[in-house]
């Protein structure tokens, strides 16, 4: 992801850019790093879709959160992750899924996912984990207006029980600021983003949801 503690709409699910310079403590290029690191993924992805279906959840969860990073073979990894969703019975492994699926169209540029993240918010037979997976997701991979029709979706199921399910995600531990919290943060900002700067305001410095130069997990995307 672009880097620790961002939760925008632009940047969540975003990979570091070539027009961007980053630099490693040692003075190497950190995106040539990040970059030789998403074409290793891509070219050993064969030995990685098996993990989708590993009897360790948390397993299942790393796997699909390497696998979003891949630089190719996007096609056949998206069709892993779909025919995964479909069987997976981890709630929290659901709601990975979805991101991971989210994060590999942003990198690739793919509309159908974008519009599959519409109609998967949008539908009140899928699990409340998806639905709240695929908002977010399908905001940050466009720049629409949030409707009413989103906004109560997520009134009613970004409950503090789904910030604690999808806590353990990745995407949300590269988040938070608080142990747990990186659901509501992304929340915050995304919905009021003119508000994070302003003192007080959900985001800001020294309220909940902003940023904590102490925290330093390691994304390793960023």
């Amino acid at each position: 992801m672009q880097h620790q503690g961002v939760s925008t709409r632009a940047d969540m699910l975003r990979f570091r850019g070539d027009d961007e310079w980053f630099f490693e403590v040692s003075g190497y290029m950190q995106n040539w790093s990040v970059q030789a690191a998403r074409n290793a993924i891509a070219a050993d992805s064969d030995l990685l879709l098996p993990l989708l279906d590993d009897p360790d959840p948390e397993v299942r969860n790393a796997a699909a959160y390497a696998l979003a990073a891949a630089s190719a073979r996007e096609e056949n990894i998206l069709r892993a992750f779909h025919a995964q969703l479909l069987a997976e019975h981890e709630p929290a492994v659901r709601a990975g899924l979805v991101l991971a699926m989210a994060q590999l169209a942003l990198a690739h540029q793919d509309a159908r996912t974008v519009a599959w993240m519409r109609s998967c918010w949008s539908d009140p037979a899928r699990p409340p984990e998806v639905r709240v997976s695929a908002a977010l997701g399908w905001m940050c991979l466009t720049d629409l207006p949030v409707s009413d029709e989103l906004r109560a979706l997520l009134d009613e199921f970004a409950t503090d029980k789904m910030a604690r399910l999808m806590a353990p995600l990745p995407w949300m531990r590269a988040a938070e600021d608080t142990d747990g919290d990186g659901l509501r943060r992304c929340l915050r900002i995304m919905l009021h983003p003119g508000n994070p700067g302003t003192p007080g305001a959900p985001g800001a410095p020294g309220t909940p949801g902003a940023p904590c130069p102490e925290d330093h997990w390691d994304d390793p995307w960023s």
